[in-house]
């Protein structure tokens, strides 16, 4: 039996909020070239599903993004473009997208791969995305699961079935590992496990005992499966959403298209895959994940931004000084900064030049409309502040 084609999907949206003033709703966080490397995490992300790809990926984004999207893309051949007309979360985007490939590549397994994430070890991704391929063709929702490497508050988390806990994307067949099931999903291929369920963010102390009982892994919101079966999943947990969808792909192409999206696409639920799928099938038995070691990080504030170029210096540039013991100061952008005994990360390409002394992990960020200077340690807070933003007339600068 032939392999399922395999179609990966990009859902590219949201502001990046905890990367302001960098990323603004008009320019959002994976349009940016965050690392220094040439390249926006857009591109990063379509070049590394490519070589694993039977068709173009979709990439789902914004209608105010498009243009920006098809600049950094090129032409179809690289990327096939669709455009919300606002968003609906990730469950929407998804959805229609497979609505789409549906019709056009019967069979297929469709990925689901973040558009703002970088991967570090792309070999190793190549193996986990084969073999959630196989599981997904097997009639599961397959999951990435990333391995974890601390006690992090600030992903969620999925949970293993009972005796999976120690194996890895090229371990054995496992005695426990489920049997084929008449009417239900078959058996998992070798390197897949059973989710019990997933887990919200949790506190430190319970963070600490996930990662203790070694059954746990981050939930990176990647996800695969069939795409007819993913709709028809749908379809049973949110009927109207999985048919409005199926209605937008069966106007594709023709002169109703864009009056059929705009009717139907604001009346569809906004809800996170996460809910409207994987949760209520995993309780069903209908969810594997694959553990994944694969160098992840979503990049998702400062703090992670600064940890990351530290790890890829040859993206940075470090900081000119005179003295001695000028500290750890990178920079990315044209900035010109001096410093003495700091820890910082600065990013930036005005003329103003900048003085660093006696600062210990910190990021700046200088453009031509704003100034932030950010505590790493409480970069998640940054959220917080750019909410405040439109209350203080400042809205231009979202």
């Amino acid at each position: 039996m032939p392999e399922a084609p395999f179609v990966p999907v990009i859902p590219a949206g949201g502001a990046g909020t905890r990367l302001w003033p960098l990323s603004r709703r008009a320019r959002p966080k994976f349009l940016l070239d965050l690392t220094g490397q040439g390249t926006s995490l857009l591109q990063d992300t379509v070049s590394r599903l490519a070589p694993l790809a039977d068709a173009p990926p979709v990439v789902v984004t914004g209608a105010m993004h498009r243009a920006a999207v098809r600049e950094q893309l090129g032409g179809p051949e690289v990327a096939r473009i669709v455009a919300e007309p606002s968003p609906r979360n990730s469950m929407p985007a998804i959805a229609l997208a497979a609505a789409l490939i549906e019709r056009e590549h019967p069979g297929a397994v469709l990925g689901s791969f973040a558009a703002d994430h970088l991967i570090g070890d792309r070999e190793a991704f190549a193996r986990a995305v084969a073999v959630a391929r196989d599981a997904a063709a097997q009639g599961y929702l397959v999951t990435l699961g990333i391995q974890p490497t601390h006690p992090a508050t600030g992903f969620g988390y999925i949970e293993r079935s009972a005796g999976d806990a120690a194996s890895g994307p090229d371990s054995p067949a496992r005695p426990d590992r489920p049997l084929a099931r008449p009417g239900g999903p078959g058996a998992l291929p070798a390197g897949a496990h059973g989710v019990d369920r997933f887990v919200e963010k949790p506190d430190r102390e319970r963070a600490e005992e996930f990662l203790a009982s070694g059954r746990f892994l981050w939930n990176a919101g990647m996800f695969l499966a069939r795409a007819s079966w993913l709709l028809d999943e749908l379809a049973l947990q949110l009927p109207a959403l999985a048919a409005g969808v199926r209605e937008i792909a069966a106007a594709h192409g023709t002169a109703q298209e864009g009056a059929v999206l705009e009717r139907v696409w604001p009346r569809l639920t906004a809800i996170a895959i996460d809910h409207a799928l994987a949760e209520p099938l995993a309780a069903e038995g209908k969810v594997a994940v694959v553990p994944a070691s694969v160098g992840w990080d979503d990049v998702g504030d400062f703090a992670a931004l600064a940890r990351q170029l530290r790890e890829r210096p040859d993206g940075t540039r470090a900081a000119s000084g005179d003295g001695a013991d000028d500290g750890d100061v990178r920079v990315l952008g044209g900035a010109q900064v001096d410093a003495v005994s700091s820890r910082a990360t600065v990013y930036g390409s005005t003329d103003r030049h900048i003085a660093l002394v006696g600062l210990d992990g910190i990021s700046i960020v200088d453009t031509e409309d704003a100034l932030l200077v950010l505590a790493d340690a409480q970069a998640q807070d940054l959220s917080r502040l750019v909410a405040r933003l439109e209350g203080h007339g400042l809205d231009r600068l979202r």
